[in-house]
């Protein structure tokens, strides 16, 4: 029925696999368990819409071998649909990755972030920065793509757009944040040792180390009390 539609099938078909994908990925990485349905929504609008262009390649047009603009639009809907299901459900591992990071290092002073887990202000923190800004980025983008005819727009704004995505979609950022978040759980053991070193270091100076300098001190004192009494 829309063998007519061959290659923007194939693009819908391409984004619902990616979308989907990545929504039980961020399912499975969600370790707070904090429901994010908003994919979920996309893809069921993205249904919706391709519905709609079965129905619009249904009825009876003048010219049939020409192609339905309705339904060239309903696929183009469904296939932006996906794409937002596919940047929402990355947010919601970004946030997911994050909220782990903040629960585990909070618990932890800098210096010993530093110490047992040294990457994580050299390399992961600042990379997921940048991630962030790159998922900001191509959401604004493909919000200014949708809201504004791709006629109107100029020849550099195309570009910036197409470019966004590329990179977008290039960088594995799913791979990434999952790498990350099991780079963590590995240096939780590493950080809880070196809390627990401060923990007796801090308990030497605060504790011992006064109460020794106090029994040398009174020592000393009673010698020579001694001496000069004797």
């Amino acid at each position: 029925m829309l063998n007519k539609y061959e290659q923007q099938i194939g693009l819908l078909l391409e984004w619902y696999g990616r979308s989907k994908e990545v929504t039980i990925k961020a399912e499975s990485l969600d370790t707070l368990n904090k429901s994010y349905i908003q994919p979920l929504h996309e893809q069921r609008y993205s249904f919706d819409h391709f519905l709609r262009a079965v129905n619009y390649e249904k009825k009876p047009q003048e010219n049939a071998d020409d192609n339905n603009p309705n339904v060239v639009k309903a696929i183009d809907s469904a296939i932006g649909h996906l794409q937002r299901a596919y940047s929402d459900a990355i947010e919601w591992i970004m946030v997911s990755v994050k909220d782990e990071y903040d629960r585990i290092l909070d618990q932890y002073t800098n210096d010993q972030i530093k110490d047992a887990f040294p990457e994580y202000y050299s390399e992961i923190r600042p990379s997921m920065e940048d991630i962030a800004e790159i998922v900001n980025e191509y959401k604004i983008n493909k919000s200014i793509e949708e809201v504004v005819d791709s006629d109107l727009l100029t020849h550099e704004e195309l570009e910036k757009i197409n470019k966004t995505t590329d990179q977008f979609l290039s960088i594995d950022v799913v791979n990434k944040l999952e790498k990350y978040l099991k780079i963590l759980h590995k240096k939780e053991s590493s950080l809880i040792e070196t809390k627990t070193r401060d923990k007796k270091e801090s308990w030497k100076e605060k504790i011992l180390i006064p109460i020794f300098t106090a029994v040398i001190s009174a020592i000393i004192s009673g010698v020579v009390v001694a001496l000069i009494v004797g």
